[in-house]
């Protein structure tokens, strides 16, 4: 063979070599990029804000009411960086998440005061570098989210689940689904939301076709602090669960305030005559102490002459403690309908759905501070 023809069969090869190199020098560049471009998640809000998440979230912090509760829920304060100095201040005890996970956040770093009224602290939130702002709408309505992302370099989404005090099912659910998106733990907020579902819905099957119900009050019901026997909440939640009026649910066009909050007379509450009374024992001592003042005036009711007074658990602390909310509901269900709730163990009942909503039982810490299920009526004697 010739020179001439291997020098043609030599640069053919190396054509080949070039044109070969070069498409797997391509081949790889798109692998590259294409592995590097992870789809963008998007997440609509409570504000209707298109909201781009951040492809990784490692970095957390909650600022309003409900907000760290929803994360204790969904099992991530792994991802928390730092806490509102009220989370920390007001102690655990009465907030459901707090008394569960507290211990896993007393010694995050401050983001700012928290609290109701009280506005962001973006200075303090920058410090700790968050990929991710879970705000109140209660916070947004004080300070324009967009420009706490700006002032932050972090992605801010707002999330609310109803007024404080409700108990709102759709608005949770809704809540749930766009932080278990945002926080990679979906799979925990379905699991979550096919517990709250099937908890109302047996509810429901126990309740919706009585052909009788009692006449109830709700005494003392939490709000803004210490209460008198006379504020009370009508659709108080508990009792919408197991379609059950109040007496004062035909007060709350006149004399509502927000969340259904009624500071009822106490001349409307003798006239209505509640067959049973349920006090809210994060304001026991403020009705007993009233009561040691004028039992006389108590005493015209028929529930306390019959002994009907029966205290439970408080639920509205930063906004509404969801588990207790549903404990309450199965033990007032308990006490109206013994009939429909005999397999029902109210305080076995409320361990079951600590655990379902924060992983451990907390019924017993409950118990220990406000006194936990059980008949009032040795407390509220009458002649």
């Amino acid at each position: 063979m010739s020179s001439k023809s291997l020098t043609k069969i030599q640069a053919g090869l190396l054509i080949a070599v070039i044109v070969v190199a070069a498409a797997l020098s391509y081949l790889a560049v798109e692998f590259y990029i294409s592995s590097e471009k992870t789809p963008q998640i998007h997440v609509e809000d409570i504000l209707g804000r298109k909201v781009v998440l951040p492809q990784k979230i490692n970095r957390v912090v909650a600022i309003g009411p409900g907000m760290l509760r929803l994360v204790c829920y969904l099992n991530a304060t792994d991802l928390l960086v730092g806490v509102e100095e009220s989370e920390i201040k007001w102690g655990f005890i009465g907030r459901d998440y707090a008394m569960a996970c507290g211990e896993s956040f007393r010694n995050l770093q401050t983001i700012g005061p928290g609290g109701p009224g009280k506005p962001p602290a973006p200075e303090l939130i920058l410090a700790v570098k968050p990929d991710l702002i879970i705000m109140s709408r209660t916070y947004a309505d004080m300070y324009d989210p967009d420009r706490l992302q700006t002032e932050t370099n972090s992605t801010v989404v707002v999330l609310d689940y109803g007024p404080a005090g409700s108990l709102d099912i759709e608005g949770l659910t809704n809540a749930l689904r766009i932080l278990g998106t945002a926080l990679n733990r979906k799979e925990r907020a379905e699991s979550l939301i096919k517990f709250i579902e099937g908890s109302r819905d047996d509810l429901k099957a126990r309740t919706e076709n009585m052909t009788s119900r009692p006449k109830v009050y709700v005494g003392a019901v939490s709000y803004k602090g210490p209460q008198p026997f006379t504020t009370t909440q009508a659709s108080f939640p508990p009792l919408q669960l197991l379609y059950t009026p109040t007496i004062a649910d035909k007060y709350s066009n006149k004399t509502a305030e927000r969340h259904n909050v009624i500071f009822m007379d106490f001349e409307a509450i003798l006239k209505e005559q509640p067959e049973i009374v349920f006090i809210d024992e994060g304001n026991l001592n403020t009705v007993k102490q009233d009561f040691d003042k004028d039992p006389g005036k108590y005493c015209q009711l028929t529930a306390f002459q019959n002994g009907k007074i029966y205290g439970i658990l408080p639920y509205n602390y930063y906004h509404t403690n969801i588990a207790v909310a549903l404990a309450d509901a199965y033990y007032i269900g308990k006490v109206l309908y013994p009939d429909r709730f005999g397999d029902v163990n109210p305080e076995l009942k409320a361990d079951e759905i600590f655990q379902a909503f924060l992983g451990k039982p907390l019924y017993e810490q409950y118990e220990e501070a406000y006194g936990g299920f059980k008949n009032l009526s040795d407390m509220f004697r009458c002649g």
